[in-house]
């Protein structure tokens, strides 16, 4: 079963994109992991309810906690879990200019500017 990871740098998620993942999810099965870089905060109500529809839905979902760069988390994250096919990051600007996205591997999909504004 692929994985969809979802990188939030400690922002809310708009809902109704949440809804749109959980739809997409739902249909191709994929099993969806939340990689929330921002250790203080507690996530959003909108976060939580998508995470617990996941669950009452039979899919697997599941949210990480990692302090520091929004890039390193991600590739990190992404070393450890072999079966991500597609990641959502919340923007671009909060990569971090260190970390080249050309140094995830195998390659994966990558879509940024997810957050509510």
């Amino acid at each position: 079963m692929s994985r969809i990871l979802i990188a939030l740098d400690g922002h809310s998620i708009k809902r109704s994109v949440l809804n749109a993942i959980f739809d997409y999810c739902r249909k191709m099965r994929f099993k969806v992991s939340v990689l929330l870089v921002d250790g203080d905060s507690a996530p959003s109500p909108a976060l939580t309810d998508f995470l617990d529809q996941l669950k009452q839905a039979g899919l697997s979902g599941r949210l990480f906690r990692q302090a520091g760069c929004l890039g390193q988390a991600v590739l990190n994250f992404a070393s450890r879990h072999k079966d991500i096919s597609l990641i959502l990051v919340d923007s671009m600007k909060n990569w971090g200019g260190g970390v080249p996205l050309k140094a995830l591997s195998p390659p994966v999909g990558v879509f940024s500017g997810i957050v509510a504004t």
